[in-house]
């Protein structure tokens, strides 16, 4: 069995279209000691990246709320909770199947699990840097999201999509500069945080069902979110946001 393929085969008709891996070693040569993966699962030699670009992972999400109405409304994170449904119904029985070690990784766990899932698409190939402070694709621009990785005893490969993906330096029409209201985007030093938690916490009416930066990037244009995925995504950012500051006043 070409595991590989397989895993790509069995979660692509999910929209999770963005599957990419990388050794243990090459992830932990990019990260700070606190990032280390090797521990959570021993003997551990690879890691498959699973990501989704563009809306399809959505239009997923959205059938399948449809159909179960009181899902929404039961759920702290809805769209996490689907996540795992898909990725470990699908893979489970795959990955017993092939009698390997393996371990779940998820980018909302951080807090229990704290692994960069940014560094782990750089390693495999899967997206580059941006000023925008997310990774970027070159097909499907900032527009893709990184929803899992798998820990695996077994060694596997799978051509990387973006290798050395670095635009922003070359870029000339910077669209994304202009386009924040909060000047929050810079050449130079990239996405300013307190600038953007600040504006979009005081003057919420420009910002608050998506990033005008991210939707104005050069790449990915065709593949941007649906709006009601921009608001989902945007107005939970805004409430965390708005929780952080919450703790730091008390």
């Amino acid at each position: 069995m070409n595991l590989a393929h397989e895993l790509i085969t069995r979660l692509a008709p999910y929209g999770l279209n963005l599957i990419g891996t990388t050794s243990v070693e090459a992830y932990e040569a990019l990260v700070p000691a606190r990032y280390a993966i090797r521990t959570l699962l021993p003997g551990a030699r690879t890691v498959v990246v699973i990501g989704n670009g563009g809306g399809a992972f959505w239009h997923g999400f959205r059938a399948y709320c449809t159909a179960r109405p009181e899902y929404l409304q039961e759920r702290e994170h809805p769209l996490d909770d689907y996540t795992v449904e898909v990725i470990e119904n699908t893979l489970t029985p795959l990955l017993e199947g092939a009698q390997t070690p393996y371990r779940y990784l998820y980018p909302f766990r951080f807090w229990t699990q704290p692994v960069s899932f940014m560094h782990l698409a750089q390693a495999a190939g899967l997206a580059g840097p941006s000023i925008l402070g997310v990774v970027i694709h070159p097909i499907y621009g900032p527009w893709i999201a990184l929803r899992a990785a798998v820990l695996l005893t077994h060694e596997i490969t799978i051509p990387p999509a973006a290798p050395g993906f670095d635009p922003c330096p070359t870029c000339r029409e910077r669209a994304c500069i202009t386009a924040c209201p909060a000047g929050a985007v810079r050449a130079t030093s990239g996405w300013d945080i307190p600038a953007c938690i600040q504006h979009r916490l005081h003057q919420r009416e420009d910002c608050v069902d998506f990033c005008h930066a991210r939707t104005q990037c050069v790449y990915g244009r065709a593949h941007r979110y649906p709006l009601d995925e921009l608001r989902y995504h945007h107005q939970r950012s805004f409430a965390e946001m708005r929780k952080h500051l919450t703790r730091q006043q008390r």
